[in-house]
């Protein structure tokens, strides 16, 4: 497994000076793999141009490789005017610029669920994903579907019936275990052996359901059960990304070198 991080989940700062200190901390726990996505609080690929050229001087100096780019496709109801913009516009400028950086993997959403139950919806959605991935594929681009509570992409079940639906082999998955939990407050194996032929990425995450709602923990302080997700990419030889999100909320200093010593024992 190739253990990667996500800026804003290593160190609480999002200042200008925040990505030499995060950048550094990661180096310290041997990671040199990172996801990009939010930088100095903006979300790829909407970075200040400075923002950008710190990036990329700094993961160069530190031997970083970017994995994939989420650029927060899709999170929108169907009908939103922001779905075209997505896939025409802001699809396009995210390819351009992770490619200009080694990258050809982006990640998308599903659209957000509506509260009518339209019948045709779900055949809107493959429509679009399956036009993205087209989009993508076309410029050498695989693209990875990751799940979100209150998207079309919300249980694992849901997830299963889009990566069919849409199917192409550019199309994969990637198995959001905190999320997938927020959703369906499940053990993760029954949903992970239906998924698990289409996961290409995995994001980490542990947490617990308090007052209704989903509490983001240290690793092995949850329930989403991080030793036996770990255990089964093991048995199945799991050989792609584990991306570490580690940051609660509030997202303290320790959190990020916890974690990941949590991860260590159990790699």
């Amino acid at each position: 497994m190739i253990v990667t991080a996500v800026t804003n989940e290593v160190f609480p700062d999002a200042s200008q000076e925040s990505l030499p200190k995060i950048f550094a901390r990661a180096a310290e726990a041997g990671i040199k793999h990172f996801e990009l996505r939010i930088v100095e609080s903006r979300r790829f690929p909407a970075y200040d141009a400075d923002s950008w050229v710190r990036l990329k001087k700094l993961a160069a100096d530190y031997g970083v490789t970017f994995t994939a780019a989420s650029p927060g496709l899709f999170k929108a109801g169907l009908d939103s005017e922001f779905q075209a913009l997505h896939l025409n516009h802001l699809l396009p400028m995210s390819m351009d610029l992770a490619a200009s950086v080694g990258v050809n993997t982006m990640i998308v959403f599903a659209p957000n669920r509506s509260a009518a139950k339209d019948a045709g919806e779900f055949d809107k959605v493959v429509d679009l994903l399956g036009k993205a991935v087209d989009k993508a594929a076309a410029n050498g681009f695989t693209v990875q579907l990751e799940n979100l509570p209150g998207s079309w992409a919300d249980t694992s079940d849901a997830c299963l019936a889009l990566l069919q639906a849409v199917n192409r082999p550019e199309f994969g998955y990637v198995w959001d275990t905190g999320n997938l939990y927020e959703a369906e407050q499940t053990h993760f194996r029954a949903g992970y052996e239906k998924l698990k032929p289409y996961i290409r990425n995995v994001h980490l995450k542990d947490g617990a359901i308090e007052n209704g709602q989903m509490i983001w923990k240290r690793y092995g302080e949850g329930v989403t059960d991080v030793k036996g997700q770990i255990q089964a990419l093991k048995d199945d030889n799991y050989a792609g990304t584990l991306v570490l999100e580690a940051a609660c909320k509030p997202h303290h200093l320790d959190d990020f070198p916890s974690s990941t010593k949590y991860l260590k024992s159990i790699l």
